[in-house]
């Protein structure tokens, strides 16, 4: 019930970023069980741009656009980092951000491997922020290095 109250309370532009992030939420977390999770990602781009030809008059800020992923993440089950970070992208690209899907994999405290996805824009986390971030290995393309320069990193 207490969700509902602050859902009511919400203004109307908060209200219907929530319930895009929602419904593509549950898409992606659906979607990356059925396709790879780059072909995902190509197509939500794909609509991103084509969404983004169109002039909106009203942009959410970035801050908004990460508090409604978030909030949503909170509503979908399996909702882990990588549905969260392809859904922020899109909406960030949607919204004309230009942004970065960024990859990454640590040791963990038990020795296995641990990833994670966030978003970047200008070489700054601004979705997806992680408290040991600088245990992290990023295996996107990066200053013309590959996967494979970062493989050896293990």
């Amino acid at each position: 019930m207490n969700r509902v109250r602050k859902f009511l309370q919400l203004s109307w532009s908060d209200k219907w970023l929530l319930i895009q992030a929602l419904v593509l939420l549950a898409f992606v977390a659906v979607g990356l069980r059925i396709f790879p999770w780059l072909s995902l990602q190509k197509f939500l781009l794909k609509i991103a741009r084509w969404y983004s030809s169109f002039k909106i008059s009203r942009v959410p800020s970035a801050i908004h656009i990460g508090w409604a992923v978030h909030a949503a993440s909170r509503s979908i089950p399996n909702a882990t980092c990588l549905p969260q970070a392809l859904v922020a992208q899109y909406l960030f690209v949607r919204d004309g951000y230009p942004v970065n899907l960024q990859i990454g994999v640590a040791k963990g405290k038990n020795g296995k491997l641990q990833a994670h996805a966030w978003v970047t824009r200008d070489k700054q986390i601004i979705f997806g922020k992680i408290r040991e971030f600088d245990d992290y290995v990023s295996l996107a393309h990066i200053d013309g290095q590959t996967i494979e320069d970062y493989a050896k990193a293990f």
